[in-house]
């Protein structure tokens, strides 16, 4: 049985651990283990539509490998520099995460260090998703700013089921008897 038959469903969350989730559906019980789950925001039992999504912008830092991004040049104007990169991230993410995840997660810098690096135009800027990558280069073209990173481009497909606010990223979601 697949979960992509329940899309759209109205649900209610019987039970969930950190590797599975019970649901009841049309007067049914069924248990989904989430294979591989890379992580989760499941808090509370309640009734809500189940939605499976392959493309979200929370997906984005599972499906896509991360490029650590270097800056190899100074912008003219670093506030319009930095106002571009967080609004080109923030269409990416549409709301769902925070642009400064990217400069303080996994790069090993925090936001001052970012700024002083542009500022000097040397030194890490990022560590994203390679589509967040891609918007950014388009910024650094823009303001004539010289970029170099490293990371392969490789999609690692993931699916993210969401049920109101709650949810599992997980490479796929795997029925078992109850």
């Amino acid at each position: 049985m697949l979960i992509e038959q329940f899309h759209n469903k109205t649900v209610k969350i019987e039970d969930f651990q950190t590797t599975y989730i019970i649901l009841s559906i049309e007067n049914k019980t069924f248990r989904f283990d989430f294979k591989n789950k890379k992580e989760s925001f499941v808090k509370k039992k309640e009734i809500g539509v189940l939605a499976l999504y392959k493309q979200h912008p929370l997906l984005i830092n599972h499906n896509e490998t991360y490029c650590e991004t270097y800056i190899n040049s100074s912008p003219e104007k670093i506030d319009l520099f930095v106002d571009d990169i967080q609004k080109s991230i923030e269409e990416s993410l549409k709301g769902w995460r925070h642009w400064k995840d990217y400069i303080k997660i996994k790069t090993g810098i925090n936001e001052q260090v970012f700024l002083q690096n542009i500022q000097k135009g040397s030194g890490k800027l990022l560590n994203a998703p390679f589509s967040i990558l891609e918007k950014l280069e388009k910024v650094c073209s823009k303001h004539h700013v010289l970029i170099r990173h490293f990371g392969d481009k490789i999609i690692k497909p993931h699916q993210l089921l969401m049920i109101n606010n709650q949810f599992v990223i997980a490479e796929d979601f795997i029925f078992r008897n109850t």
